[in-house]
């Protein structure tokens, strides 16, 4: 029990990623590979008539996560263009509310056409990334203080299709489940949303499947950037639908597989910055030479992964001792605040100070580390097995390999830091007298 205990507190540590992942730069001009090598191949290529996987390899078109970077050229390289050469072409929208107004301000020319080279302007001006600033402003009118829950000042935002669209204008839909997530580096406050079919999202009214992003707290969003990445399983389903919880919401695989595009939408004021746009893509990580914990588990495939150098740092290690320390303070803060003996007013302040900075610094360390899937790292490991009665289970590798470091690194440090822990309670008891 003790190791399972263990397992959860480490677990949301284990994300890291060793190095990055080799990027091939796409044209600009020409969707970076073939329809028939996504998403059933890990190969991903920017040389057009590359059809075989075997030829791809020969040719030095690797597998790479990337979609977008600062040689991206003017448009998201999807893998997924439909033929007409439309895919992933930035396009920008700003909704009007009632209470206000929201406007972008560009560092450059910005039109609103359907066009690679409607904001290449503005690229070019940011480095190759696409940056702006969001405003929102309320009307002169003040919004009455009883409806101000309801303020509505519209919404900004960018987005951008896998397939493109076909001769007609129709938005193309795709199948992308075996991409299992997506990565965005940026700065500013964003919220990414999935942008399923028309058929699908009037099923339920569905009006968003997304996650937001970390905020970033500083003054200069653009001196700081974040990567943020989340696995399908992350995305939630919002919908305006009544009825939703007795006609079912639609699963998130038929979501999936019909997918129009990605959206990010600013909700605040900000200036922003989307740096590089990956898939979460594990169809890299070897599945021979690793055996499910579990037995009864047939795997199918690896939908988690991790890197050998997330065993190598202290840093994981300090992060989940920190857990244990504050835990065992505050139980022992909890006792004696209930026993019949009064505290002396030094004590209580003591001992909730003393509290609030250990659970400070934890928070400090679990924010350091991040607290969801990291790019995978170029030489991964199967951490969990999807198997086929839709189970998972950790691989018997991985949990041989945590335990080995939480002998050698985490057990060491919890004992240190627990130690610590009960004398900084010891000398806040000693002030009762």
């Amino acid at each position: 029990m003790r190791n399972l205990y263990s397992l959860f507190v480490l677990g949301a540590f284990l994300f890291a990623a060793c190095s990055d992942n080799a990027s091939i730069s796409g044209s600009t001009n020409v969707p970076n590979m073939e329809n028939k090598l996504v998403p059933k191949s890990p190969v991903l290529c920017s040389v057009m008539g590359v059809t075989d996987s075997l030829e791809a390899v020969e040719k030095g078109c690797i597998w790479s996560p990337e979609m977008w970077s600062r040689t991206s050229g003017y448009r998201v390289h999807t893998g997924f263009d439909n033929g007409t050469n439309t895919s992933g072409i930035w396009t920008w929208h700003v909704e009007q509310g009632g209470d206000g107004n929201v406007r972008f301000e560009w560092p450059g020319v910005a039109t609103d056409e359907y066009d690679s080279m409607a904001l290449a302007d503005v690229i070019d001006k940011c480095g190759g990334s696409l940056c702006g600033k969001v405003v929102y402003e309320p009307n002169e009118v003040k919004v009455d203080s009883a409806t101000a829950d309801s303020e509505s000042y519209g919404s900004a935002y960018v987005e951008f299709y896998f397939a493109g669209k076909d001769s007609l204008g129709n938005i193309g839909e795709v199948d992308a489940r075996a991409m299992q997530g997506i990565c965005v580096e940026h700065s500013g406050d964003i919220f990414i949303e999935l942008i399923p079919s028309d058929s699908i999202a009037n099923l339920n009214k569905i009006s968003t499947f997304g996650f937001p992003t970390n905020s970033l707290d500083s003054e200069n969003l653009l001196s700081k950037s974040t990567k943020t990445c989340d696995i399908w399983e992350g995305f939630v389903i919002d919908t305006n639908d009544p009825e939703w919880f007795e006609i079912g919401l639609v699963p998130m695989e038929d979501v999936l597989a019909h997918l129009k595009g990605i959206r990010i939408i600013f909700e605040e004021n900000t200036d922003f910055n989307i740096i590089s746009i990956d898939w979460y893509n594990l169809n890299n990580v070897p599945m021979t030479g690793y055996h499910p914990f579990d037995e009864t588990c047939e795997p199918v495939y690896v939908n988690l992964g991790y890197c050998d150098c997330e065993f190598t740092t202290d840093d994981l290690a300090v992060a989940a001792a920190l857990s244990f320390s504050v835990s065992r303070f505050a139980q022992k803060k909890i006792e004696v605040e209930s026993d019949s003996i009064p505290l002396s007013n030094l004590s209580k302040e003591c001992l909730i100070s003393t509290l609030d900075s250990l659970s400070i610094l934890h928070r400090i360390k679990q924010t350091a580390l991040g607290s969801g899937p990291a790019v995978p790292c170029d030489n991964p490991r199967p951490q969990f097995f999807a198997c086929a009665n839709g189970t998972s289970s950790i691989t018997t590798e991985y949990w041989e390999k945590f335990l080995e470091y939480q002998n050698k690194k985490v057990k060491p440090l919890e004992e240190k830091m627990i130690a610590d822990a009960d004398s900084l309670f010891a000398h806040c008891i000693s002030l009762n007298n």
